[in-house]
């Protein structure tokens, strides 16, 4: 009995020493980048300014749709070498608009 007390305790002690994992949720991560997309100024203008409609997932990242217009959005993640948050590059494609 004491050794098993002794052995929590001293995991107990020992677990904030362990390296935390800095990796978010898969919701927060795609918060992170729907954040990043659509504060994008380049989004905005491929849209000619019109309000989004809808925002689609796709395997490259997302395609962003008014009423008008279709734009796809590329997100490049870089998982760093050392304990961070991933890092994301957004391309945002050219515009296709109905006349």
């Amino acid at each position: 009995m004491r050794f098993t007390t002794s052995l929590i305790i001293a995991s107990a002690l020992m677990a904030p020493a362990l390296p935390a994992s800095a990796a978010l949720s898969g919701y927060w991560d795609s918060s992170k980048i729907l954040h990043a997309v659509l504060g994008d100024n380049r989004l905005a203008d491929a849209l000619k300014q019109q309000p989004i409609e809808r925002i689609e997932k796709t395997a490259e990242g997302y395609e962003v749709s008014s009423r008008d217009c279709t734009v796809q959005v590329r997100v490049t993640s870089s998982v760093p070498d050392h304990p961070g948050p991933t890092r994301h590059t957004l391309s945002i494609g050219k515009g296709r608009c109905q006349q």
